[in-house]
């Protein structure tokens, strides 16, 4: 489902990562500048592929370039480079392949998502150890996946982020539950990982079995010398919100229509944490 698209010239070189599932695209600069052959690339593979949504994450002196080939800053992503944030700037493609503005009423679904969240985390339980949260290899998580997907419930894809990462699959459980399948793609030279849970909760003992997973999740990305952790979810769903709220995690990011969830395209929320303080290392 994604592919690796190139773009190179004298004064460019892009890498475009193309999910195709959920109509997405991330893109990777090699060279700095702002140069309107990158925003023609980047629409005419989006209008190619009818990609709805393009996003790139860069350290804070490149935001500026991207900005003046019509990208926003939608958010942060605290120790995304290690000892540096990520900065992700993001457009919707439309007819002037422009980023759409939030309307207030979408900025206020948002906030209320996160004060629910919030609210309803505090009687999260710290002891969740009727959960069973078992770290399983990729085939039961795939075949999870694909089955969800094909109902069109899908919350994550557990696609490829970035280039050359590594995945990590959990199987959290709550008594009298369902199972909730639960991955991180990390990346040890950057220290950054993605969460993805792969479909929304759906009742409290979905809430609690997401809860546990994450928990079990960045205990294990920490293990690993992961400093930060990042998940997209819809503005408007409160269990997941509620799950990360639990975690420790918060907004640092709304994205115009930054997520394919259940059929239809969201807006997003960029949920953070960070695990580790990157200077403590040696």
């Amino acid at each position: 489902m994604v592919e690796e698209l190139h773009f190179k010239s004298d004064s460019a070189f892009l890498c475009l990562l193309l999910n195709r599932r959920t109509g997405f695209i991330r893109v990777i600069d090699f060279r700095s500048g702002a140069l309107p052959a990158k925003r023609l690339f980047i629409q005419s593979v989006a209008k190619r592929e009818g990609v709805d949504k393009v996003i790139t994450l860069v350290e804070k002196d490149e935001v500026s370039s991207w900005t003046r080939v019509g990208f926003v800053r939608e958010g942060t992503i605290p120790g995304f480079y290690k000892r540096s944030d990520g900065h992700l700037c993001g457009c919707l493609i439309n007819e002037r392949t422009a980023s759409l503005e939030l309307s207030a009423e979408a900025v206020r679904l948002a906030e209320r998502t996160v004060a629910h969240g919030k609210k309803n985390a505090k009687e999260v339980p710290d002891d969740l150890s009727l959960v069973s949260v078992l770290e399983i290899e990729d085939g039961p998580a795939l075949k999870a996946r694909d089955e969800i997907w094909r109902k069109d419930k899908g919350l994550n894809s557990f696609d490829d982020f970035g280039r050359e990462a590594a995945r990590i699959y959990y199987e959290a459980t709550a008594k009298r539950g369902r199972p909730m399948y639960i991955s991180a793609e990390y990346q040890d030279c950057f220290g950054h990982s993605l969460v993805e849970v792969v479909r929304p909760p759906e009742d409290d003992l979905d809430v609690i079995a997401v809860t546990a997973g994450l928990r079990k999740l960045c205990d294990q990305l920490e293990e690993r010398g992961i400093v930060s952790a990042f998940g997209f979810a819809p503005s408007d769903d409160i269990g997941i919100a509620t799950a990360y709220c639990a975690t420790g995690f918060r907004k640092t990011g709304l994205l115009a229509g930054g997520i394919y969830s259940s059929g239809e395209r969201k807006d997003a929320i960029l949920w953070t944490r960070k695990l580790v303080n990157p200077t403590d290392e040696e």
